[in-house]
């Protein structure tokens, strides 16, 4: 592509910064700011900045999955496909928000990936394809039997409610956590998508400051777009837990991410915290879960896979026979 096709490309990438602020910190900063120990303003701070500075602490293993381990995208054609494949999926997030199926960026994108490799005609490695795909399926699984388990455990020891300081700390370290597993996964695509419109897909995936600071800057206001309305769902309709339970869903959640994130399987890490809050509320209080919306946050994780990859693909064998 030329320097038009670069630009586009870019701007795409602070585009997906903002919806994934929208989408995925959203759902993060609603989950952790459900008392008054961590503020949305601070959360809003923190999660921004280590959505910069994730790749630089964690490196670049989900990107590298992201950029060519799926997709030979340092193929010719390779940056037009990959520019389809990121407005699709932007496409494919806003369609389904707008009809109450909330989705993920990082899965979407997975998706539009694969359909835009397809359509363009590029080498697909399935084998990896394979392994995202159980990843994807794993994850959740895992984090909610990780949180029913933790929750399981709480119930039969009965430990003491911890003293309020140690609360408060233990709250604002989880979100800490939390808000370092998602820099090393989830904010990687961002990192992938500048990597392609720079030309460095063939070689070291590698992250710069000024693109990071300019995706952090952009990702800030995603989640005041839609906080409001995802707090509302998410921590208060779907599920209520005690504070102490909370913290553990927290930890549990971010354990799962990372793990796969040292393993380069990008996931989404909203599937993964809202999997444990769902694992320990069918564990403390089944009864007090709104199963409803929890089955259209489901639906929208079944849906988004296929419908990515069809769209994509269509739109890529189309863009190619016009070029």
């Amino acid at each position: 592509m030329g320097i038009l096709g670069v630009g586009l490309l870019v701007a795409a990438a602070l585009a997906t910064s903002l919806v994934s602020g929208s989408n995925d910190g959203s759902t993060l900063v609603s989950l952790n700011t459900r008392t008054t120990t961590v503020s949305p303003a601070m959360a809003v701070a923190v999660l921004s900045t280590l959505v910069g500075l994730g790749p630089f602490l964690v490196g670049t293993a989900v990107a590298t999955t992201l950029a060519r381990g799926l997709v030979a995208f340092e193929k010719a054609g390779g940056s037009l496909a990959f520019l389809v494949a990121v407005l699709c999926a932007l496409a494919v997030v806003f369609i389904l928000s707008h009809r109450g199926l909330p989705t993920s960026v990082t899965l979407a994108l997975t998706g539009t990936i694969v359909g835009a490799g397809l359509g363009f005609g590029l080498p697909v490695h399935w084998g990896v394809v394979g392994a995202v795909l159980l990843a994807g399926l794993v994850a959740p699984l895992g984090a909610a039997a990780a949180g029913f388990a933790a929750a399981s455990f709480e119930q039969r020891v009965r430990p003491p409610a911890l003293p309020r300081r140690a609360r408060r700390n233990a709250e604002r370290l989880g979100f800490l956590f939390e808000s370092f597993a998602y820099s090393s996964n989830d904010a990687e695509k961002l990192v992938a998508i500048m990597a392609v419109a720079t030309g460095s897909v063939s070689g070291e995936i590698r992250a710069s400051l000024l693109g990071q600071i300019a995706l952090a800057v952009c990702f800030a206001p995603g989640i005041l777009l839609s906080l409001r309305q995802v707090a509302a769902r998410v921590s208060e309709r779907m599920v209520q837990v005690r504070s102490d339970t909370a913290i553990g869903v927290t930890f549990c959640a971010s354990g799962v991410v990372l793990i796969f994130s040292w393993l380069g399987y990008p996931i989404s890490s909203t599937q993964a915290a809202t999997a444990a809050l769902l694992g320990t509320g069918a564990r403390v209080s089944p009864r007090r879960v709104q199963w409803g919306d929890a089955t259209a946050i489901g639906i929208a994780w079944v849906v988004t896979l296929p419908v990515s990859v069809t769209l994509a693909a269509a739109v890529g064998e189309a863009v190619r026979i016009l070029r």
